[in-house]
């Protein structure tokens, strides 16, 4: 059962695991009050990834953020090259070996499950 704690501004909220493993009821109006240093997109202007990214920051908060981040800043070291995948090749292994150990967190589309199934049959 969740509760709610207040403690001056800040306020605490419990869950159990099943009501923290469920999709939040909560809306994210359009536009909010920012900081002035707030960056938006993808990459900030000194070319560096911008983490807090709202495209990004579920995957980088989540049980594989470390591989996320590691796979993510190698593409975009190497986004020039043609063979970036290539060379991106070992943090891509280690984020979908990540991924695969928390099928809850990160499960599989029906297209994957498919194709998984008929490699395994045979």
């Amino acid at each position: 059962m969740s509760f709610c704690q207040e403690d001056g501004k800040d306020k605490y909220v419990f869950l159990t695991s099943d009501e923290a493993n469920e999709p939040s009821k909560l809306s994210v109006p359009e536009e909010i009050d920012r900081p002035e240093n707030f960056v938006k997109g993808f990459v900030d202007k000194d070319g560096n990834l911008n983490w807090e990214c709202a495209c990004r920051g579920s995957m980088v908060a989540s049980k594989c953020g470390l591989e996320s981040r590691t796979f993510l800043q190698c593409i975009h070291k190497n986004m020039d090259k043609s063979d970036k995948f290539e060379i991106c090749i070992d943090p891509l292994i280690e984020m979908q070996k990540c991924m695969n150990k928390h099928p809850k967190q990160y499960p599989k589309h029906e297209d994957q499950k498919d194709s998984d199934d008929t490699n395994t049959s045979s």
